[in-house]
């Protein structure tokens, strides 16, 4: 006999009953369980139209979403999860916003404060929804009152006339509103992404708006350094034509008598240049001479004196043959 023969029908049985029942209440936990997440509750005056699954956003960004809404004493508990790098602090608020024209929601949470939610909640006063019946009918009341009955019958009257004559209009605007809710939520993670992208760029300018107001603060300190020295150059070009001016008077006022110191000028450089050239040609014609005298008294404190041969030219001879030493 086998050993899966040897074997209890009933206890087998209830073996795979016991595990069937582990298996679907792990499968349960783990479909209530988030992971990288953190489970807070809203406490709100009414739901507002918000259902669980909609999404939790922070600044625009979706963080997590509803899990579920229960009806409370007086209120309406709300939980919600939110990534886990996201510290909600004391002072958080929470509001119910609608995301599109067809009545989707979404819990728009804003981290506030230091420290920590107590007990993980968010209390009624520190929570807003879109709308409330009650205060919108108190609120309503008295401006009802004040309404003339036939005055509104008759603007009623024409605004059904306007909207049957231009029913066929109508239908595809509504159409056309739809299509764009349908093409918004199918962009939402896009649009999702966009929202983190703007985020970081204000986080930027943000971080660098302290080296903005430095940096704006040092160009007013040179526009004020710039409009100084205008003032300083716009003086000096005052001034520079005053005396320009004034040399002009004096240039006119002298005039006369400059003229003949100018032609006596002339006079003087012309003769000038004249006994410039008189004292390069003596310069010229005295060269020879001192070459002589040197080479006479080259060899000591005595004069040398050579007879030269009658048959050997002058030296003016060899200087006109090209020949000068």
């Amino acid at each position: 006999m086998s050993f899966l023969s040897e074997r209890d029908p009933f206890k087998v049985g209830l073996v795979a009953l016991v595990l069937g029942g582990l298996v679907a209440g792990g499968v349960v936990l783990l479909s209530t369980l988030s992971f990288g997440t953190t489970t807070y509750t809203a406490v709100l005056e009414h739901t507002a139209g918000l259902r669980a699954g909609e999404d939790v956003q922070v600044h625009g960004v979706s963080v997590g979403e509803v899990r579920s809404v229960e009806l409370g004493e007086d209120d309406v508990e709300v939980r919600f999860t939110v990534d886990s790098a996201i510290q909600l602090g004391e002072a958080t608020t929470a509001e119910v916003k609608v995301a599109t024209l067809l009545g989707n929601h979404y819990l728009e949470v804003d981290p506030q404060g230091a420290g920590s939610l107590a007990h993980a909640t968010i209390p009624l006063e520190q929570t807003a929804v879109p709308y409330n019946l009650q205060d919108v009918l108190e609120q309503g009341t008295s401006s009802l009152d004040q309404l003339d009955p036939d005055l509104l019958a008759r603007a009623l009257t024409a605004t059904s006339d306007a909207l049957g004559a231009s029913g066929e209009e109508v239908g595809p605007a509504l159409q056309g509103i739809a299509q764009l809710s349908d093409v918004i939520s199918a962009r939402s993670t896009q649009t999702g992404r966009l929202l983190r992208a703007a985020r970081g760029v204000s986080d930027q300018l943000n971080a660098g708006s302290q080296d903005l107001f430095a940096l704006m603060r040092s160009a007013n300190l040179v526009i004020e350094e710039v409009v100084n020295r205008r003032e300083a150059i716009h003086q000096l070009l005052v001034e520079t034509r005053g005396l320009a001016d004034a040399l002009d008077q004096i240039v006119a006022q002298t005039r006369g008598d400059l003229d003949p110191a100018l032609r006596d000028l002339n006079t003087a450089l012309a003769s000038l240049r004249t006994q410039d050239r008189q004292l390069q040609d003596v310069l010229v014609q005295m060269a020879p001479a001192v070459r002589y005298v040197a080479n006479a008294t080259g060899n000591g404190p005595y004069l040398d004196l050579f007879l030269n041969s009658p048959a050997l030219p002058a030296d003016d001879a060899n200087c006109a043959l090209r020949n000068c030493r």
